[in-house]
């Protein structure tokens, strides 16, 4: 197994210099304005893809690169086809929204094809034998949002985000153990979330525990539980690693806000990627990398959407994990 990824894994370490450093964080979060943020942008690795016509289009070029890159290396079968699902779930949700809302699947720019050809994902709206042609967690999920009577886009969104991480607990733990911390903690992350803005919004505990997903440290009732008792906080606070993320978590539900939440738990995440919490060889160091840079382009988002904004650097220091 080691001599497999001798090659790949000094890749990896190569590819790693691409990735922002923090004084590129700090310029990027003190940029004036969204002009000063693609001068600074247009001199990293992002450079080579500022043709392309919006900062969205970068960056979904930019990711397709990385997974391209990461597919090429990689030995291991796991993390190929763990990939190329993700990138099925991305596409089946733009499809099937497209297709159940608005009537045009034909008409939205996809992704590659992965595992799934998107012409399938497609006709799985309206044909059962496209249904059976799909794996079999795909299929529950049309299966799911057809059976709603007036489906919305929450509704749908709600089912897709079931289906990205029942694909990212039943790949990612596979690849490596390495990674199975980062996945549960993720889910624990968004289950935590979820709840104290339900409770915040006043909606029941059933529609809570029907929100929350498997695979975090806490189940979905005992989250639920936590909620009812008021005691969300504290028992977030039992995760190992979430020390800083709970007391976040106890200011937003006095009215703070989220922001300092999400910072604390992605500085969390980010912490098992490092290279020091991952095994030398092997496919892990490359599933990381993948993981890392798609943490960055969603923060690179957030710094583009706030400097469109006119949101102070104060603010968005208070919401990311750099800069």
């Amino acid at each position: 197994m080691r001599e497999r990824f001798i090659y790949a894994d000094g890749r990896i370490s190569g590819l790693g210099t691409t990735l922002l450093d923090d004084r590129m964080w700090q310029m990027l979060v003190l940029a004036e304005d969204g002009e000063d943020l693609l001068r600074f942008l247009g001199d990293t690795w992002y450079g080579r893809f500022m043709q392309q016509r919006s900062l969205d289009e970068c960056f979904e070029q930019a990711m397709s690169v990385t997974e391209d890159e990461l597919i090429e290396l990689s030995e291991d079968r796991r993390l190929v086809e763990g990939i190329l699902q993700r990138r099925d779930v991305r596409n089946a949700r733009y499809l099937w929204k497209d297709a159940l809302l608005r009537g045009a699947a034909e008409t939205i720019p996809l992704e590659r094809s992965g595992l799934v050809p998107t012409s399938l994902l497609s006709r799985a709206v309206q044909e059962d034998q496209a249904r059976d042609e799909m794996p079999r967690l795909f299929t529950a999920a049309i299966e799911e949002i057809l059976a709603i009577e007036h489906p919305t886009e929450a509704a749908i969104d709600a089912r897709m985000d079931v289906l990205a991480v029942t694909v990212e607990t039943s790949t990612l733990p596979a690849v490596d153990a390495s990674l199975a911390r980062f996945v549960m903690d993720r889910v624990e992350q968004r289950n935590y979330l979820t709840a104290a803005r339900s409770r915040l919004a006043g909606l029941p505990r059933q529609d809570t525990e029907a929100m929350l997903q498997a695979g975090g440290r806490h189940s979905p009732a005992e989250v639920a539980e936590a909620w009812q008792r008021g005691a969300l906080q504290e028992s977030l606070a039992e995760s190992a690693g979430f020390e800083a993320a709970a007391a976040a978590l106890g200011e937003a539900l006095g009215g703070d806000g989220f922001n300092a939440y999400s910072r604390e738990c992605e500085r969390h995440l980010l912490s098992l990627l490092d290279a020091g919490a991952l095994p030398v060889f092997g496919p892990a160091p490359l599933a990381a990398f993948l993981l890392q840079r798609e943490m960055e382009i969603m923060h690179l988002r957030i710094i583009a959407a706030a400097k469109a904004a006119g949101v102070p650097a104060m603010r968005l220091q208070d919401r990311l994990p750099r800069g």
